[in-house]
């Protein structure tokens, strides 16, 4: 398994000359996350691949994160944390 450090792991880098994946593991340093964040593109450039990532690492780091998907399509990554309660998100809630 990949020693991340704490780090999101995002995939492999990919070599610009060649366009081939390296063995060299692209990490995000989840200190460098802001409180906003959007992410554009044209369709099928990957946008919802890297949203799954970005939150699959941040719930695997215990980052909160709160998205908006109105197309539905990152639904699907709750399957990923059957064990996910709703009392997981109290921390985060002022209520």
């Amino acid at each position: 398994m990949l020693d991340t450090d704490g780090k999101f792991y995002l995939g492999r880098v990919v070599d610009a000359k060649t366009n081939e994946k390296t063995e060299q593991a692209l990490l995000y340093d989840p200190d460098d996350l802001v409180t906003h964040a959007v992410v554009v593109g044209m369709t099928g450039s990957g946008k919802t691949g890297l949203c799954l990532d970005l939150l699959e690492e941040a719930a695997l780091n215990n980052v909160p994160a709160l998205m908006i998907d109105p197309k539905g399509d990152i639904t699907n990554a709750l399957m990923h944390f059957p064990e996910l309660a709703p009392a997981d998100f109290q921390p985060w809630v002022n209520a």
